[in-house]
């Protein structure tokens, strides 16, 4: 098993140290995991309000760990990118760091988080969906340094969250597929996220109709993660994800070694 979306205590809503998290992952018998720690940048003049790890340290750690742990598990360094418009520079520079694999994945559009403790996002569902997807419409137009689309209809997981009836709207249908379109045609990944299983959604991240699509665009470049945040999760669901894939008729999944994929035969 692979498991390439996976945090660390280098992301703040994160308290579990890397190399407990590898030793987890031993454990459970993975071959490799990909730390991929938050990054989320403000649009805010007050820079303290970026959400950004010392990636020097970072770096440093991982590198540790993926030497020390050498002959039992492939340890490799990574990065979830929260996008927002305004802020394709700045990413564009930190995508310049050693990474193996950059995540794309939008928590917040005009400087709103989507989950704020302080603010309600967008309560009529289709109008939240049609500003989330239009927001990762451009962004994915604009900003080539990722190789990933990181819970794709993630927007989905705050209805959920806050007991609001929803539905895959055909607006947001009509803008995923030209999202898709633009994936396709850069040549980068959708992922499979294991934690909607765990928020006990309907389907993975992303749902049916959209795997389905993506596959019916030529898509073929895919990456599974739990996006765990504790040790006892990582891995979650991936069997049934590897599993999943091989009934849509895909034949690898992908995982990335210095930002290049490699195929993995399901």
């Amino acid at each position: 098993m692979y498991d390439f979306h996976l945090h660390s205590n280098f992301s703040v809503d994160c308290k579990v140290p890397p190399e407990d998290m590898v030793k987890e992952a031993i454990k459970m018998g993975l071959k490799a995991i990909c730390f991929t720690d938050h990054i989320d940048l403000s649009l805010d003049q007050d820079k303290s309000k970026n959400v950004l790890f010392n990636i020097e340290d970072y770096i440093k750690e991982i590198n540790k760990l993926k030497y020390t742990y050498i002959n039992e598990i492939e340890v490799l360094k990574g990065a979830e990118f929260g996008l927002q418009l305004g802020l394709i520079d700045e990413y564009d520079e930190l995508s310049k760091n050693p990474f193996d694999f950059i995540l794309c994945s939008i928590h917040s559009i005009d400087g709103e988080r989507i989950f704020s403790r302080e603010k309600s996002f967008e309560s009529d569902y289709e109008r939240g969906q049609v500003r989330y997807y239009t927001e990762l419409l451009e962004v994915v137009k604009r900003f080539d340094s990722f190789d990933s689309v990181a819970h794709i209809d993630f927007i989905d997981r705050y209805y959920k969250f806050k007991d609001i009836d929803y539905e895959f709207s055909d607006a947001a249908k009509e803008l995923v597929y030209e999202i898709l379109k633009v994936l396709v045609d850069k040549g980068k990944a959708l992922e499979i996220n294991t934690a909607a299983l765990r928020y006990d959604m309907k389907s993975f991240h992303p749902q049916d109709e959209i795997l389905d699509m993506y596959k019916s665009l030529g898509g073929e470049l895919v990456t599974v993660g739990s996006d765990a945040h504790y040790a006892e999760d990582l891995a979650y669901g991936i069997k049934d994800a590897e599993k999943y894939l091989k009934e849509k008729g895909f034949k690898y999944l992908y995982i990335y070694k210095k930002r290049r994929p490699y195929p993995i035969h399901l």
